[in-house]
Parts: structure tokens; sequence; C-alpha cells
């Protein structure tokens, strides 16, 4: 997350994904992360190895690491 951005958010949220090899693992990522209440949408940049999600209820940033980490990475806040 942007260190700006606070523990509940809604809106637009991006996150680096550590330790990600290839795309599969990202799209692995981006399926966990959909399922987080209150995502409306989740965009993968494989390039960049982020995820930008789009809130449209209050998301708890521990919900957003959590769906994360069920895949054995990590979000990473971006800078």
């Amino acid at each position: 997350m942007l260190p700006a951005t606070p523990r509940t958010f809604v809106g637009t949220a991006t996150v680096r994904v550590a330790d990600v090899v290839c795309g599969h693992c990202l799209d692995a990522v981006q399926a966990s992360v959909r399922q987080v209440a209150g995502i409306r949408s989740v965009t993968v940049d494989h390039a960049a190895r982020t995820l930008t999600v789009v809130a449209d209820e209050p998301v708890d940033r521990a919900d957003l690491d959590a769906a994360v980490a069920r895949t054995g990475h990590a979000a990473v806040p971006l800078r």
C-alpha cells in the first residue's frame, strides 16, 4: 500500500507482490484477492509485479495482505 493509505480503505490501492517469478503466481494472487469482501476489481501489472484493487466498501489492509499471503507471497507497500 502507499504509506498514506489508511488501514481501512475505500477506493483504489496498489501493492507490489514479493517473490513472484511468473505470471501464474500473480494470477493466483489476483484470484485470492478477488475473494476479499468489498473488492470490486483487481488489476495485475505483470511487468511491475503489482496489483491494483478497487474497493466499493471498506476493506481492511490486513484482509488484503492475508489474501496475498494465502498464495505464499507477501504484499509490499509502495513508497
